[in-house]
């Protein structure tokens, strides 16, 4: 595995073709080139798969798609996570991220707060990532506005 502050990335082999897993936090868009790669610690977290091979098949009139991953992959990630305490922040952050982001498509679809506090009960999301997606949301409103008024 090779782990930096923005991203980790896993590398195996399947059937002998390449394999790479790579667990990162969010991005924003960069406005200068209008890629996506600007780090942000508070956007959820992505996992990227990359394969040499996928397999296509036909189902029902549409073509879809199989790729194998090496169970051993998903064991590194997961050995990593309980054996090393820089990965483990790093992946626990990105987790907490997504479960926020979450919530946040919820408030943003105009769900209620009850609704949303049972939805958080059943996916074991605690209070304090419920209150903190409020923050972003009101923040994020305050900023637009700044905006549109600036």
């Amino acid at each position: 595995m090779r782990l930096n502050e923005n991203k980790a990335e896993f590398f195996g082999k399947s059937f002998g073709n390449s394999v790479t897993l790579i667990v990162e936090k969010g991005k924003d868009k960069n406005e200068k080139t209008g890629k996506y790669d600007i780090y942000n610690e508070d956007k959820e977290g992505t996992v990227t798969l990359f394969l040499d091979m996928v397999k296509s098949f036909e189902s029902n009139g549409k073509t879809k798609y199989i790729a194998n991953i090496p169970i051993s992959m998903i064991s590194e990630l997961v050995t990593e996570r309980e054996k090393n305490e820089q990965f483990k922040k790093f992946f626990d952050k990105c987790s907490s991220n997504g479960k926020i982001w979450e919530i946040i498509k919820l408030i943003n679809q105009g769900v209620t707060e009850s609704a949303i506090d049972l939805v958080a009960k059943d996916l074991g999301i605690s209070k304090e990532l419920v209150n903190k997606a409020y923050e972003l949301v009101k923040d994020y409103s305050k900023e637009h506005n700044n905006k549109q008024n600036a």
